[in-house]
């Protein structure tokens, strides 16, 4: 998104073409039919509008004309001034919004969310949050996170590590130049050439490989700013006949406007994105070189040229507007009406942000003078943002203190979990463990590091717990994705009362079927290697029990049954006895979450126990080989038509499909008797 000033594609101050020193009004209408069309598509329709992707074209086209002006004018690049106008136009207000959110998030926000709320307001405040939605964008654990308060500062981060780079860039350059007797203009034309081809091939690359990833990788998104820098070099050659500049001007900007409408958001950044940055490019040629031809009459009007100088601030509120109205209201999308009411309340603040940030605090002379100055005012900035979060955390790490699960969890006839579904029990009423603040992390944390292979792993990773191997009464293998790893609590429990040794095999969303549904995929390619190694390695280890897959409920809200028969004659050819359990249900919708929003005891953070297992005795009627047992724990997590969000006073779920540990824990002595009759211990 840009920023205030010149170097940044301003929302405030008035842009120039750099080649020819003219002011151009359409471009503050571009900036406002821009922010107009993303505030539309993120509000009605929840999807990219390819207004963000013009911006960083801006972005690239004011920054290059700004640093040649100054290699130019004999200025020089003066990277102090500069990167102190940057810090002094762009931190105060971003960073002042970025605090408000914190507050926002702690009023509006499910506390299920919070933790995840301030890991991306922290990455935001130092303008590394794209790297952040980066990674958990791809995190299989992480997939149940709700849309953060802060996602739209991806495209700031992405916009300040440009600014960090494309001087040295352009230093480059200079020197080359010099050195070498060419040009300036050409030796500039010739890496932003490069830079531009070798960002768009490698944003092809990615948007294949990982597209997710992609959306939010600098690597994947420097060809936008290149474009705008070579527009800057292009501009005093072009030429255009003022017919030719109204039917361009026109064609591109409807082509922006029904970017969202005809583009998927799944082919950002790479050639969908070449619709809306051509679109820009096209109205910045036409202003160029036929101001006011065509549909400049629009972009030239009273409503966009407001909009374009409020841009900046309305693109930093109009997301946690809508996100706060959203979790206030239940819905996934706003409503005509409620649309409308986000925009106003957007608007409203934007010009307060607008005025007390970009007019007076610059009045002021605060931070303004010096460059020492201006860095202050960016420290300051972003300390305002980590008191707001050190604020929030001190009340999470409150109510952690009070709801203590692991101290909590110790007093079963307070906490007795599974054991209210066992039978009828007296237990008083309490407040759940673990809390939604803290449900999100209720997972031994091997299970996002060490002991799990990521989806598109190959090799076996092997994990041990429990009794020595050498002197235990019995080696148990678990082997399977994250509903095997699920029941570990109860395992470990089993494990030290049994003097049992456990050794874990798990890679995410793997399943232990002999042949994968898509082999073009890396994730199921993958699987099949890895099942294939897996089974070998407990061939070689020969334990007395494996653990495993009985059924599947898994995207799909029912249960199925994959044919595992061919997988289990090769685990019990180990010399191992094969126990499989019965999958647990996935709500597919985050429970925390629902309970945060409705209450523990709400209908509608239940589901329905016939809807996943339509045929209750579909699993003990399953054949299967000789040697195979098999272990349904439905009773102890489900009632007879239910299964809730809390039983026995602790909370089931810690995300969309996979059980707290603390839950798990209460499971192991139903768990214990199926395992020792299978293990015949």
């Amino acid at each position: 998104m840009s920023t205030t000033t010149r170097d940044a594609a301003p929302a405030a101050d008035r842009p120039e073409a750099p080649a020819r020193q003219r002011y151009l009004h359409e471009i503050d209408g571009l900036r406002g039919a821009a922010i107009a069309i993303i505030a539309a598509y993120h509000i009605w329709f929840n999807t990219v509008s390819g207004g963000v992707d013009v911006f960083l074209l801006l972005s690239g086209f004011f920054i290059t004309g700004s640093l040649l002006r100054g290699l130019e004018s004999g200025r020089g690049l003066r990277p102090v001034r500069y990167s102190a106008r940057i810090v002094r136009r762009i931190f105060p207000p971003a960073l002042a919004v970025a605090a408000a959110m914190v507050l926002m998030t702690a009023i509006w926000l499910p506390r299920a969310t919070w933790n995840q709320q301030l890991g991306d307001l922290l990455a935001s405040a130092f303008y590394v949050g794209n790297w952040r939605l980066a990674e958990t964008s791809v995190d299989y654990l992480s997939s149940n996170n709700g849309a953060s308060i802060v996602q739209h500062y991806w495209s700031l981060g992405i916009q300040a590590q440009f600014y960090l780079l494309w001087p040295l860039l352009i230093a480059a350059c200079a020197f080359a130049a010099r050195r070498s007797g060419l040009r300036l203009r050409w030796v500039l034309a010739a890496a932003f050439t490069l830079v531009f081809a070798g960002s768009f091939a490698f944003a092809l690359w990615e948007v294949a490989a990982d597209q997710a990833y992609a959306y939010f990788d600098t690597r994947a998104r420097l060809w936008q700013f290149a474009l705008g820098a070579l527009l800057v070099l292009a501009l005093p050659l072009l030429r255009l006949g003022r017919r030719t500049a109204a039917v361009l001007s026109w064609t591109a900007l409807a082509a922006l406007a029904a970017c969202g409408m005809v583009l998927e958001s799944t082919r950002f950044p790479g050639l969908a994105a070449v619709w809306p940055v051509a679109a820009a490019a096209a109205v910045i040629v036409v202003a160029s070189a036929r101001p006011g031809a065509g549909a400049g009459i629009l972009l030239n009007s009273r409503p966009l040229q407001t909009l374009g100088r409020h841009s900046y601030s309305l693109y930093l509120w109009h997301w946690p507007v809508l996100i706060c109205y959203l979790a206030a209201t239940g819905r996934d999308t706003a409503t005509i009406a409620g649309g409308v009411g986000v925009i106003a309340v957007s608007l409203a603040l934007a010009a307060a942000t607008r005025w007390a940030v970009e007019e007076r605090l610059p009045a002021t002379g605060l931070g303004q003078r010096t460059a020492r100055g201006a860095y202050a005012l960016g420290a300051a900035s972003i300390a305002l943002v980590l008191a707001a979060c050190a604020g929030l955390y001190g009340y999470i790490a409150y109510e952690r203190h009070r709801l203590d699960p692991a101290a909590a969890a110790a007093d079963a006839s307070v906490y007795p979990g599974a054991a209210a579904l066992a039978g009828d029990l007296d237990f008083e009423a309490a407040d759940f463990i673990p809390s939604t603040l803290d449900a999100a992390d209720d997972r031994d944390p091997a299970l996002s590091g060490e002991c799990n292979q990521s989806m598109e792993g190959y090799e076996p990773i092997r994990c041990d717990f429990g009794s020595d191997e050498g002197g235990a009464e019995r080696t148990v293998v678990m082997y399977g994705g994250s509903k095997i790893w699920q029941w570990l609590p109860a395992m470990e429990k089993v494990a030290e009362a049994r003097d049992w040794h456990l050794i874990t095999f798990i890679k995410n969303a793997c399943i232990p079927t002999p042949e994968q549904p898509n082999t073009d995929e890396e994730r199921y390619r993958s699987c099949d290697e890895w099942n294939d190694s897996v089974v070998a390695e407990i061939g070689r280890i020969g334990p007395d029990l494996v653990f495993t897959y009985g059924s599947r409920v898994g995207y799909d809200p029912v249960e199925s049954f994959p044919d595992y028969n061919e997988r289990y004659e090769q685990l019990l050819e180990s010399g191992a006895e094969v126990a499989v359990v019965r999958d647990t249900p996935s709500p597919r919708f985050d429970v925390p979450t629902c309970v945060d929003l409705n209450g523990p005891g709400s209908p509608e953070c239940a589901v329905d126990r016939d809807a996943y297992y339509p045929d209750p005795d579909a699993f003990g009627d399953l054949p299967v080989p000789a040697g195979v047992h098999k272990i349904d724990l439905t009773d102890y997590i489900c009632t007879e038509t239910a299964c809730p969000p809390v039983v026995g006073n602790i909370l089931v779920y810690r995300d969309d499909a996979h059980l707290t540990n603390t839950y798990a824990a209460t499971l192991a002595p139903y768990l214990e008797s199926e395992l020792v009759a299978a293990a015949g211990a």
